[in-house]
């Protein structure tokens, strides 16, 4: 198609569209978008002639390389206005489509033109939990902000947006905000905008982080931002927020970048070193790898809201196990919704955050656990046995002596009497990891009723023995052996008339007579003891076996040196009676015996006592002589243990 007009024929491409504008104007100039006009191409003559692209050729229409001439001002042309319509002084690679059928640019045959009713395929936004998005209005350097702002506001309704770090670079003016549907909003309504000069708003949107230096400037705008935030009554700083702070309206101060979160810190440090409570709500805080700093920078912190946020687990919150935290709030966190029940949320919480008293702004039941702060607490002094009664000591003793008699002897068939008709019983056995203590168990093994072990119903039944006969044949098949009694630790925890509730734990040796150093072995019996006509049996019984320590063989069956043991104590009567006639025959019934009367009572009190007369002396002296006071306080101190050994040693 061609259309000639004078001698001459001049290439040019006039692009309409609403306005009429023309991109090319009279050969190769390029015309700003705002001072475009209808242009109508001249002859020589100077007459105006509207005239077409001709494809035909001129002079042969070829040049170097075989090009035609009016090829290459349409690719300019072509060019120049996809530079203008499409890629939005972005640089961005656009997309073209037809229908569903699309292509590159690039793929796109140079030269040719765009095929008619094509659109421009806009870059997806993502959205991310700490996206943020650049608004470009190119050429919206000649309008007022508050005009862009507003247009830009009524043309998304009802979403709306805040913008931050508003520029005016050339002629283009940007500006970025942090809402996601906003941002899809503004990128629909591109060229939708009627501007006073007849033309559209051209609104290019992509995912853009602001810009951002961390250097002394920042620290010392946020130090300054920090001042009006914090108080020093409560010695709490609230940065909620912070990147929205008025005073930083101009640099990026986002807390959830690591970089600035770790200046933030940094300025806290140095200005406020005894920070207790810290304010984090709403700054989009995702990772808390780097909140580890926290512990080292900030030790004093007891209080720490991060609600509103994007914390994804609650395995997060490990970062803040150095801290000694009494309140946290996690509110409006994805890691809460995950967790879907309340004492779970609590628990997992509390397994990172053991003091913590308050969560979300409810109060919590004290912390159970072990928190021993006190350098001068000490545990409780560990005690050889316990007797919740110390009335059943006796019984506990001879019942202990005579079971144990029998079981170390070469027949174990009288322990008949000492079991119920419906006894049960039972043992386990532990294996050690090394393979010369599993051969010393071996002979236990096969009796071994460990649950984690035994499964099924039916093998835990058949080792479970029930009733007098079945007990004390078991009792039989186990090897012969000797219990050492000095190493028995003996635990009373139940007493009552009706029922015995007892744990002897101790060391004893297997008697093989092939056997030079018989093996030792550590036992644990806990019994269950019941009233049985006039003496006590046993109800129901579990044994376990296992190997000794080191210590336990190095005090096994060794000798204890004997102490000096009372005699039968005389009764105090018949001392006092020959005491006191003694005195009145030898007159000192009025003012206090004299030294024979003296003499006569130390001799009645070492018999009385079993003391010497040292101490039998010392005994009388202390108590004025009075002999019936002294053999009480005699008597009261041999109770309770406090009479030294000494005292029964005689010369």
């Amino acid at each position: 198609m061609s259309m000639r007009g004078g001698k001459n024929r001049g290439r040019n491409w006039n692009q309409g569209g609403p306005s009429g504008r023309n991109f090319y104007d009279g050969g190769t100039t390029y015309s700003e978008h705002d001072d475009r006009v209808d242009n109508w191409n001249r002859d020589r003559k100077g007459n105006v002639t509207k005239r077409r692209v001709s494809f035909k050729h001129v002079n042969g229409g070829r040049m170097k390389g075989g090009q035609m001439v009016s090829d290459i001002k349409i690719r300019a042309l072509l060019e120049d206005d996809e530079a203008m319509a499409g890629e939005g002084h972005d640089g961005e690679r656009r997309m073209f489509y037809k229908g569903n059928k699309g292509f590159n640019k690039g793929d796109r045959r140079r030269g040719s033109p765009i095929p008619r009713g094509q659109m421009m395929h806009k870059k997806r936004l993502i959205s991310g939990p700490t996206s943020w998005f650049e608004v470009k209005i190119p050429f919206g350097h000649k309008y007022e902000k508050d005009f862009i702002l507003r247009s830009l506001l009524n043309a998304i309704k009802p979403e709306i947006f805040i913008p931050h770090y508003w520029k005016v670079e050339d002629t283009a003016v940007s500006f970025h905000i942090e809402d996601f549907p906003a941002a899809e909003a503004l990128q629909k309504i591109d060229r939708t905008i009627g501007l006073p000069d007849g033309r559209k708003m051209i609104v290019i949107v992509r995912n853009s982080t602001p810009q951002f230096q961390v250097n002394d400037q920042l620290k010392e705008r946020m130090k300054l931002a920090m001042v009006k935030r914090y108080n020093p009554a409560t010695k709490a700083l609230n940065l909620e927020k912070f990147h929205a702070d008025p005073d930083l309206g101009d640099i990026f101060c986002a807390l959830f970048r690591p970089q600035i979160m770790l200046a933030a810190l940094d300025v806290i440090k140095e200005n406020i070193p005894d920070l207790e409570a810290l304010n984090l709500n709403d700054n989009k805080l995702h990772m808390l790898d780097h909140f580890k700093q926290i512990a080292v920078k900030i030790p004093t912190l007891r209080i720490l809201y991060m609600a509103n946020n994007k914390i994804p687990y609650v395995t997060s919150l490990d970062s803040l196990k150095a801290l000694n935290l009494v309140e946290i709030n996690l509110e409006g966190n994805p890691l809460k919704e995950r967790i879907k029940d309340q004492t779970v949320y609590v628990s997992e919480v509390r397994k990172r955050l053991p003091k913590i008293i308050k969560l979300d702004n409810i109060d919590l039941p004290p912390p159970i656990g072990f928190d021993v702060t006190d350098d001068d607490s000490k545990l409780p002094q560990a005690k050889a046995s316990f007797l919740c009664d110390t009335a059943g000591a006796d019984i506990v003793r001879q019942f202990l002596e005579q079971y144990f008699i029998i079981y170390d002897s070469d027949n174990r068939q009288p322990l008949l009497d000492a079991y119920h008709e419906h006894a049960m019983i039972s043992m386990t056995v532990f294996n050690s990891p090394s393979q010369g203590s599993q051969q010393r168990l071996q002979s236990y093994l096969n009796y071994n009723r460990n649950l984690n072990t035994k499964r099924d119903l039916d093998t835990r039944c058949r080792f479970l023995k029930m009733g007098r006969l079945p007990v004390v044949s078991f009792l039989s098949e186990l090897p012969q052996t000797k219990h050492d009694p000095q190493s028995f630790v003996v635990d009373l925890t139940l007493f009552t008339p009706q029922l015995m509730l007892l744990t002897v734990t101790g060391v004893f040796k297997e008697r093989k007579l092939a056997v030079i150093n018989e093996p030792y072995r550590s036992f644990q019996r806990s019994l269950v003891i019941v009233p049985s006509g006039a003496g006590f049996c046993i109800r129901n019984e579990m044994i376990h076996i296992n190997n000794t320590t080191r210590i336990q063989d190095e005090k096994a069956f060794k000798e204890v040196p004997l102490q000096p043991v009372p005699a039968p104590v005389v009764p105090i009567t018949a001392a006092v009676t020959a005491v006191t006639a003694a005195a009145v025959a030898a007159g000192g019934g009025g003012g206090g015996p004299d030294d024979n009367t003296k003499l006569q009572m130390v001799q009645a009190m070492a018999i009385h006592s079993n003391m010497n007369l040292e101490w039998s002396r010392k005994c009388l002296e202390e108590t004025n002589w009075d002999f019936e006071r002294a053999g009480f306080a005699f008597g009261e101190l041999h109770k309770q243990n406090r009479i030294p050994p000494e005292a029964f040693v005689k010369q």
